[in-house]
């Protein structure tokens, strides 16, 4: 029997872009949150008495670390060596082994995959072999050709484990880095997929598991809910895991339906009501509450002001053990059923519709701030946030076409 944890995506050092207008006490905490979240990984591993520790890639946010982070990372692993706790790592896009960073010396637990090659680690328990770990480390940030080709497959009666970063065939979202099809993991008769990259919680397959374990801590609101790693124990052809939450805050989103309200002040009892379900014991949420509905309140919501105050209004000042903080309202509600499809139907908003849904027009609207000197940094857009844009500009279509009439 073997016990390990599975973790990946730790992206220490994360510089959190966009996110700066958060109260400062605030901000301070998510800038500290990844190293948080991997030191409870650390005490997890240990209190589970683990045999080893899988790092499925991206410990750093780029490929310039920070000495912080590995002083920081070090320590972490001259803990687990005290435990007798073997590390097992490699590299991916954001931390590549030609990055620039200070040559520390590792403590002999820490295994790190070379590159260029598919590179196979034995992990001896009680004076014998047990187990083969099986991966590879970005040598460059764009690794963009199938390696899976080159695991080899299990032929002898140890535990297998595989260990990739990269990008499953058919998932979209991240850079395609690494990509391969499920069908070649399975070929290969492992125990266990430890898969990194994909900042979602992503079983591939339950026989054996072929896993994404998600990133440690969400650092904006693309990456909701629980952050952390896995627990998973191999006993002969017995799999067992379990997931454990460790992230310091939590990106959730919440939708309340405003049709049925008749006033702004019903708005303003239905959030505090929706934000009160949200309170956990030492923990902080990051909320981002969206109203939905065709309302009677349509014209009163598109008041940026009422908004702007409903937010200062629910948001907290302590930002102790546990608190929410709301950190946007949006404001998706729709008019009557009837109004709408008039509007919709109109040959103006289909002409402007269609420029929406380009790209390309897109693009080159913003194309002036990605040279600014100070815009483009808060224009560092993921695929969520052009959706986010995309919705906000059809309301705003509806809203000006509402006020016309």
């Amino acid at each position: 029997m073997i016990k390990f944890l599975h973790c990946a995506d730790l992206h220490l050092d994360s510089p959190f872009k966009g996110l700066s207008s958060l109260p400062e006490g605030l901000f301070q905490r998510l800038s500290n949150s990844t190293f948080v979240s991997f030191k409870r990984l650390i005490e997890l591993a240990i209190s589970e008495e683990v045999d080893f520790v899988v790092i499925a890639g991206d410990l750093y946010d780029s490929g310039n670390r920070s000495l912080k982070a590995q002083s920081f990372l070090k320590n972490c692993f001259m803990k687990l060596n005290s435990h007798n706790i073997n590390v097992y790592v490699v590299h991916g896009n954001h931390d590549p082994l030609d990055g620039q960073w200070v040559d520390l010396e590792w403590p002999s637990n820490v295994h790190f995959f070379d590159g260029n090659h598919i590179q196979t680690l034995h992990f001896e328990k009680q004076g014998r072999v047990v187990a083969a770990l099986h991966g590879f480390s970005y040598e460059t940030a764009a690794v963009t050709d199938d390696r899976t080709l080159y695991y080899p497959e299990k032929r002898d009666d140890l535990y297998h484990i595989g260990i990739l970063h990269g990008q499953a065939d058919g998932y979209s979202g991240h850079g395609r880095y690494a990509p391969f099809l499920l069908t070649e993991l399975l070929k290969k008769g492992y125990d266990y997929w430890a898969l990194g990259h994909i900042h979602k919680r992503i079983d591939l397959n339950l026989e054996p598991i072929v896993r994404y374990s998600g990133n440690i801590q969400g650092r904006h609101s693309g990456e909701l809910g629980e952050k952390g790693g896995y627990i998973v124990t191999l006993n002969h052809d017995e799999v067992e895991s379990q997931f454990q939450s460790t992230s310091e805050l939590e990106w959730q989103e919440c939708r309340i339906d405003v049709s049925e309200v008749d006033s702004l002040q019903e708005v303003i009892n239905l959030c505090e009501t929706k934000i009160s379900t949200y309170q956990q014991r030492n923990k902080g949420i990051l909320l981002i509450i969206k109203l939905m509905g065709q309302t009677p309140l349509y014209h009163e919501l598109l008041d940026g002001v009422f908004i702007e105050d409903l937010e200062e209004i629910l948001r907290e000042e302590v930002y102790d053990t546990s608190f929410v903080h709301v950190v946007t309202i949006k404001n998706v509600t729709t008019p009557s059923i009837q109004e709408e499809q008039s509007m919709k139907r109109s040959a103006f908003f289909q002409d402007l519709l269609s420029v929406l849904e380009d790209d390309t027009e897109l693009q080159l609207a913003i194309s002036e701030l990605s040279t600014h000197r100070t815009a483009r940094k808060y224009i560092d857009l993921n695929e969520q946030d052009w959706e986010d844009i995309k919705q906000q500009a059809e309301q705003l279509l509806l809203s000006e076409l509402h006020k016309s009439r």
